[in-house]
């Protein structure tokens, strides 16, 4: 999903990533879809999830691995340079392929829809839509000008989400979540961040 110089790093600072990460490196994050903490490791990672959040993406080498969430093990395979979320519904890791980004000229936005009905990002008024519709269980990105946008979430029973005002940077990443909440689904907008001490 990300040439580390180019995503995330402050201007005059395009380094950063690229010295926390080795080339060719694999990055995956989990999200927590559960009602409980997860703790999560994965080589000399460890990340702790409260109920409801994505964590960091971790890097490692590609090739086989093993990622552990509460002591319960699953073996994958990570091929170099690929990015993945895995959401973890207290059973299974369900794996979302995500888009290796690299450009300083645009902000890449994905929005990943882990609720059981159809789901549309839209600006605030509806006029525009960015991404989807989206079936449940599904993923998709674009990549937009750097702007300060207000959004929301648009779902198949008419219900709409609302997003808090954001200022999208050029060369950054933003995740939108839709995911189940006690009084129904939920949506937020967060920047997404590469772990940068093992």
């Amino acid at each position: 999903m990300w040439s580390l110089p180019t995503w995330a790093a402050q201007e005059g600072n395009e380094g950063l990533y690229e010295m926390a990460a080795p080339p060719d490196s694999a990055f995956v994050r989990v999200v927590n879809l559960t009602s409980g903490q997860l703790e999560l490791a994965m080589d000399e990672w460890r990340q702790s999830l409260a109920p409801g959040r994505a964590g960091d993406y971790l890097y490692r080498p590609g090739g086989d691995a093993q990622l552990q969430v509460n002591g319960q093990p699953f073996a994958f395979s990570f091929a170099a340079r690929s990015v993945q979320t895995l959401a973890y519904d207290g059973e299974r890791l369900t794996a979302f392929e995500d888009t290796y980004f690299n450009s300083r000229l645009k902000a890449l936005v994905v929005m990943y829809n882990l609720v059981a009905q159809g789901a549309s990002l839209q600006t605030a008024n509806g006029a525009v839509t960015v991404i989807g519709p989206l079936a449940a269980s599904e993923s998709a990105d674009r990549e937009i000008n750097g702007v300060k946008v207000a959004l929301r979430v648009s779902l198949d029973d008419g219900a709409s989400l609302p997003l808090d005002e954001a200022v999208l940077q050029r060369g950054r990443v933003y995740s939108v979540w839709v995911v189940a909440g006690e009084s129904g689904p939920q949506a937020r907008l967060e920047e997404a961040n590469v772990a940068t001490m093992p």
